[in-house]
């Protein structure tokens, strides 16, 4: 019971120094049971939502440098899992399933004599993903890996290599399936070698900038709070 106590009161705790972090945005939704380990380490803009029970890691809080970002407009789906070694950047407008991994921290093992929980993390990978990019269920993210723009990534694909812009990605391993034409504005077989403006990354956001507003925030699919609709 006392134990039980003292987890309320923690609880409450961060929940209130959540409130007044100037780095997290007042627009942001957490669903229920969110936990972020170096909250200070954190920035996430305006109108995001975080699923429930989606778990938040910085290795390294010994400093108060942003390492993990999550941009405008961005929906982090339930029960999803962050390990950040560098850092981890998402950009606006990004959408991803439930059960999502980010992995670029590990465990050091190179010495088997000593137990792993022990001999400390990996902090030097980077992930970033660009700008409108669409992760479904459970895809998993692992290494010093960079998503370009506007990518679509099925369900339950490993990611260990990087993506490059306007991609449709599926599988264990990752491959392209198809690339977006602006030319024909269709998703064409294969892995291609195009370009248009929106290959820059300022222009596509700011193209989506215009002709976007304020999403809404994901009230039912992020917490079990607010009930069946």
């Amino acid at each position: 019971m006392l134990n039980y106590i003292k987890a309320l009161i923690l609880n409450r705790k961060s929940r209130f120094k959540r409130r007044f972090l100037s780095n997290i945005s007042s627009k942001v939704f957490f669903g229920p049971n969110v936990q972020i380990l170096g909250m200070e380490n954190v920035l996430i803009k305006d109108n995001c939502t975080i699923g429930g029970d989606t778990l938040f890691t910085i290795n390294n809080r010994d400093n108060k440098d942003i390492q993990l970002e999550i941009g405008r407009n961005s929906y982090i789906g339930r029960d999803s899992f962050f390990s950040v070694g560098k850092s981890i950047v998402i950009g606006d407008y990004c959408i991803f399933g439930n059960k999502c991994s980010f992995i670029c921290s590990d465990h050091i093992f190179d010495n088997p004599l000593v137990p792993y929980a022990l001999s400390g993390n990996s902090y030097e990978k980077t992930i970033r993903i660009g700008v409108n990019c669409w992760l479904g269920h459970d895809v998993s993210v692992i290494g010093n890996i960079n998503i370009g723009h506007g990518c679509v990534i099925g369900a339950k694909t490993l990611i260990t290599k990087d993506i490059p812009p306007f991609s449709m990605v599926v599988g264990n391993p990752a491959r392209i399936v198809r690339t977006f034409n602006f030319d024909s504005g269709c998703w064409e077989k294969g892995e291609q070698q195009l370009t248009s403006i929106y290959h820059d990354e300022r222009t596509y956001l700011g193209s989506l900038i215009k002709h976007s507003k304020d999403l809404p925030l994901g009230y039912h699919s992020a917490s079990h709070e607010y009930g069946d609709l």
